[in-house]
């Protein structure tokens, strides 16, 4: 431990802290006056720049995050072995009601991510250490963007019918009877059913269910066909399988990666990290 110590503080670049002006001693015993005078706002600032030399999360070459731009995945704020960087959404609260885990529904990675259920709101989104595929690590609308679409005032919350030309509220009642009584007007080669990428796989196979014994169609689509029903084709022309030949967590032991027509760093930022390490 000694050792390891040491070899940690020959590492750890000297920067001296801020130092706070303090009032005279004799000024102290007159008054209830604020004993530290507090920081300057060229002090502050300094120090928000600054990250603590722990080399846990310390910027690569002592570059501030501005300048390494940072992409606000908060793994910095898992990291932080002091505490010191704390998520401002989650500030003031103590602790959750409840933690759910679940998986990230903004892209294909496959994310797992521990919700944090405060008053049936959802409070935060951290990424499960556990995951398969994503091991602790999330991106900036994995860790940041989940609460926000759940509870953003523009979130359709309740199903519209259209009255008299206008898109109108309505109970889900309604609007389930209504669509019963219209589909009566059809035959089950007349309907097609197209279910999201936003749907969990076990939501997709009780739609498709439902197309297929309910309604007797079999015209079941998925919008991710459109994007990559090219690929899954190629995929298995060459491999015999439509899915990838290697696991994500392999990706970083590749000697030599061919990307074609893909910004992975934006697109899927988690695989785009396994990208940069190999």
């Amino acid at each position: 431990a000694e050792e390891a110590t040491a070899w940690l503080e020959d590492l750890t670049v000297r920067e001296r802290l801020a130092t706070l002006s303090h009032l005279p001693p004799e000024t102290r015993v007159k008054s209830l006056a604020e004993v530290e005078y507090g920081l300057t706002r060229e002090m502050a600032v300094a120090e928000a720049q600054r990250c603590l030399q722990c080399h846990v999360i310390a910027p690569l070459e002592g570059r501030t995050l501005r300048e390494v731009e940072c992409k606000f995945c908060g793994a910095c704020v898992d990291s932080c072995p002091t505490g010191v960087l704390a998520d401002l959404a989650t500030r003031g609260i103590v602790k959750p009601d409840r933690v759910v885990t679940t998986i990230c529904p903004y892209c294909g990675v496959g994310c797992q991510l521990k919700i944090e259920v405060k008053d049936e709101r959802i409070v935060a989104s951290k990424p499960d250490p556990d995951g398969a595929a994503n091991h602790g690590q999330a991106c900036v609308k994995g860790r940041y963007g989940i609460a926000e679409f759940v509870h953003h005032h523009d979130r359709l919350t309740t199903p519209l019918i259209r009255k008299k030309g206008e898109l109108k509220e309505s109970s889900w009642d309604e609007a389930l009877e209504l669509v019963a009584k219209e589909m009566k007007h059809y035959t089950p080669q007349e309907v097609g059913v197209i279910t999201s990428a936003k749907c969990t796989n076990e939501e997709n196979y009780v739609i498709q269910k439902f197309a297929r014994a309910v309604l007797g169609t079999n015209s079941v689509d998925h919008c991710a066909r459109l994007c990559h029903a090219p690929t899954v084709t190629g995929l298995v022309q060459s491999f015999g399988s439509g899915a990838m030949t290697n696991s994500i967590s392999e990706i970083s032991d590749a000697a030599c990666i061919l990307a074609i027509g893909t910004n992975t760093t934006e697109a899927h930022p988690v695989i785009g990290l396994e990208l940069k390490k190999a």
